[in-house]
């Protein structure tokens, strides 16, 4: 009742509330977007990060190389066969895997996978225009599943620049591996089947070992993989060198789950994070918005039963007889009447309905043997009838009933 008294007095036009519902619209969108921009990077090496630390530019390269890319996010914890290579990226600490998640990660390995893991005890979030700096604490323990641990070096180094790590032996017989850099002073501890790819001050620094018919190759530094690492040289061979372990074109996979993307699929997480679902939200909050503004009833008007009123077939017949006689349509209904009657009896001797009335009769009368009878005469007298039409009630009665009459013979 309030929203029909306000519109009472204002008369909006429907238009105008439509584009005032996209305007705030885009307004909220801009905003949004504005909000986004202004807010810190996502987790260091974050294949949607695009600050120093941010891991945006690899994933962009080698979409760009050819390869197809697949983010892991969503619970529950799965990687897919399709992935042939998956880059674990500095995962936090804050959410390690659990004993399942572990398990599955270790299936794919078994079944053929090549996972890279590249992760430091910390990483700074360095000052961008975008936020504060940060410190990710690095989970090291996520390669200590496939008994290859990062731990810290004995060593005091306090080099704060990125330092060459010199290389100990190839990733297999096709594929070199390049040098190239690292940041902080962690180191690996690895079994005795592990081989040692690159030490660093006579400490190995990078490690493969075969798992199963996959294989898992580990850096104790993610540095090379940032958007800054990535713009060295040594670095950019290393992203190759490690791609050409699986097939040109292959499936390669960034694992989020260890940066905090972690929500269940559902419709609502949908609509809310993904642009399609954003765009279908907003397109369903400006249809409701209509709607309520239009008064549109959403469905049919309800009627009590005792209001209801039934009608019989007999009141639909009498009122159309009355809605014709009221606008004058006796002769029209008259027409119908003779054009239906020569329909009904010349289609059993396929005599055209068309043909004047006299010549009708005529050879109605030639197919049935009947030439000059009274039937004849009467059948050509009511045509002519008929067609001539009347204004009387009563003349308009009767010719409608010979002609029913004719009808049913």
């Amino acid at each position: 009742m309030a929203l029909a008294a306000i519109k009472s007095r204002i008369h909006i036009p429907e238009w105008v509330v439509l584009l005032g519902a996209l305007v705030l619209i885009s307004l909220a969108s801009v905003g949004s977007l504005v909000l986004q921009l202004n807010a810190p990077d996502g987790p260091p090496l974050s294949s949607r990060a695009y600050g120093i630390t941010g891991g945006l530019a690899v994933a962009r390269w080698i979409e760009a190389m050819g390869y197809k890319t697949r983010v892991i996010e969503n619970r529950p914890y799965r990687i897919a066969d399709t992935i042939d290579l998956l880059f674990v990226l500095q995962p936090s600490a804050t959410y390690a895997l659990s004993a399942a998640d572990n398990h599955e990660r270790e299936r794919w390995v078994l079944n053929g996978g090549t996972l890279v893991v590249a992760v430091q005890s910390t990483f700074n979030y360095a000052v961008t225009r975008r936020g504060p700096a940060q410190t990710s604490i690095g989970d090291l323990s996520t390669s200590g599943v496939f008994s290859m641990s990062v731990e810290t070096a004995a060593v005091n180094n306090s080099d704060a620049k990125p330092k060459l790590v010199r290389i100990v032996r190839e990733l297999n017989d096709t594929t070199t591996l390049s040098a190239f850099t690292t940041l902080g002073n962690n180191v690996l501890k690895t079994p005795d089947d592990a081989t040692t790819l690159a030490t660093r001050d006579g400490r190995v620094i990078a490690a493969m070992r075969a798992v199963g018919a996959g294989h898992v190759i580990v850096i104790a530094s993610p540095y090379p993989f940032s958007n800054e690492g990535l713009d060295n040289e040594n670095n950019a061979q290393l992203v190759l060198s490690l791609l050409s372990m699986v097939a040109p074109g292959s499936t390669i996979g960034f694992d989020e789950y260890q940066h905090g993307s972690r929500q269940a699929t559902s419709i609502g997480s949908w609509m809310l994070s993904a642009p399609t679902g954003q765009a279908t939200l907003l397109a369903l909050i400006l249809l409701a918005i209509y709607i309520v503004w239009t008064g549109r009833r959403l469905g049919r008007v309800f009627i009590p039963p005792e209001l209801r009123i039934w009608r019989v077939p007999s009141e639909y017949v009498i009122a159309m007889a009355n809605l014709a006689r009221a606008a004058g349509q006796q002769n029209a209904t008259l027409l119908q009447y003779r054009r239906t009657l020569k329909q009904r009896l010349g289609r059993p001797y396929r005599i055209d309905p068309a043909l004047a009335d006299a010549d009708f009769v005529a050879q109605l009368a030639s197919c049935e043997q009947s030439d000059g009878s009274p039937a004849d005469k009467h059948l050509l007298t009511l045509l002519t009838s008929l067609q001539r039409g009347t204004h009387s009630r009563t003349e308009f009665i009767r010719l409608a009933r010979e002609a029913a009459e004719y009808r049913k013979t």
